[in-house]
């Protein structure tokens, strides 16, 4: 974790507010200011680990992102296939654990610089108790997240859905994070490339398929082997190949 991100200093100049957290936008300022009070904060930079439960980490409450982007990774089944979620300037993550569900392998880094508040599972339950307001914006975020999911489940299934091959693309996308080469210019780079084997297992294809997509990527100046990882030159044009594989 980057130094600033430590001392909880705020690089990012919004100031420790919360006024732009979607579930509290009913909240009058001074409760608001006595929320942010009761919230530990830090900032991060892009790149930063901010929770890996995997090595010991704790998830102590509910986190808010200030400002910046958030990416979470989750395992999901034996077949080593990570699931990825964004959680953006005004989101929040963290709630599910203080309701009891435990999470699991979960893994959060930071996709561009930002600040973080994490308010305490207890203080979080006691809002929800007192602020009615703040209870309905939560139901109505999961409404939306459920309707969404339904809607995309023959996408997400993912062994039917599009050629071995745009799977693998949309697979490559959600590896990759932000990142600057030499020249200075804004790319994505996926730091270690899993095995053919194990992203074939991931998309429901084979390894040739694999290999032969990888290739061609390269081939087409797309990519770039960087290895044990590959760079992702031209996000546009494997977001096109994703719909015209």
């Amino acid at each position: 974790m980057a130094q600033d991100a430590v001392q909880g200093r705020d690089i990012t100049g919004r100031g420790h507010t919360l006024a732009g957290i979607g579930i509290l936008a009913s909240l009058a300022p001074r409760e608001l200011a006595l929320l942010a009070a009761e919230c530990e904060w830090r900032s991060f930079a892009r790149g930063d680990i901010l929770l890996n439960l995997d090595r010991g980490d704790r998830l102590d409450g509910v986190i808010f992102v200030v400002a910046g982007s958030l990416r979470l990774a989750r395992s999901l089944g034996g077949a080593g296939r990570i699931f990825y979620t964004d959680v953006n300037e005004g989101g929040q993550f963290g709630e599910m654990a203080v309701f009891g569900v435990e999470e699991e392998g979960l893994s959060v880094v930071a996709r561009d610089d930002g600040l973080a508040a994490t308010l305490p599972g207890e203080s979080f339950i006691g809002l929800l108790s007192r602020e009615e307001s703040v209870s309905r914006a939560l139901l109505c975020q999961y409404a939306r997240l459920l309707r969404a999911k339904e809607s995309s489940v023959p996408a997400q299934s993912g062994a039917t859905e599009g050629t071995g091959a745009q799977r693998l693309y949309g697979e490559l996308l959600a590896l990759a994070e932000p990142w600057r080469d030499d020249e200075g210019r804004d790319c994505l780079r996926i730091a270690r490339l899993p095995r053919h084997r194990e992203l074939a297992a991931r998309v429901d294809t084979t390894e040739e398929v694999v290999a032969r997509a990888i290739a061609e990527l390269v081939r087409e100046g797309i990519a770039l082997r960087d290895y044990p990882g590959l760079i992702v030159a031209d996000e546009a044009r494997l977001r096109d190949l994703c719909a015209s594989a």
